[in-house]
């Protein structure tokens, strides 16, 4: 997705971190909506979010697809930079790679996300 004031998040495929072409995009109020093609063959993909500036003290992303809640990190402690303050206490960098389903027992269970061939019908 095009970067959205001081963040930037893209779809890659897994293995190699390639950005997916994308397609359609458009804005809102405090969020960005993107459309990308599906790749020939079947592949993993993750989404990854990084920020560019200091936005705020915490930083959180919440994925959702097609309405359905898949995950989401958080970040906080962060802080306003200063000529001594390392990169990595003041912007965030997230890699999702799958969703997270809440077991009974109250633990939570991965699903990588992939791509897969789509079957069209006739």
């Amino acid at each position: 997705m095009p970067t959205f004031q001081q963040l930037a998040c893209h779809i890659e495929q897994a293995e190699s971190n390639l950005k997916l072409q994308e397609y359609g995009t458009t804005y809102g109020d405090g969020f960005v909506e993107t459309f990308v093609a599906i790749p020939d063959e079947p592949c993993g993909f993750s989404i990854h979010l990084t920020s560019s500036a200091y936005i705020a003290p915490g930083l959180a992303i919440f994925v959702y697809m097609d309405g359905v809640y898949q995950c989401n990190r958080n970040r906080r402690g962060l802080e306003i930079p200063d000529k001594d303050t390392p990169p990595e206490r003041s912007f965030v960098e997230f890699r999702v790679r799958q969703k997270e389903e809440k077991r009974s027992d109250g633990t939570f269970i991965g699903r990588s996300w992939n791509f897969e061939k789509l079957n069209v019908g006739t």
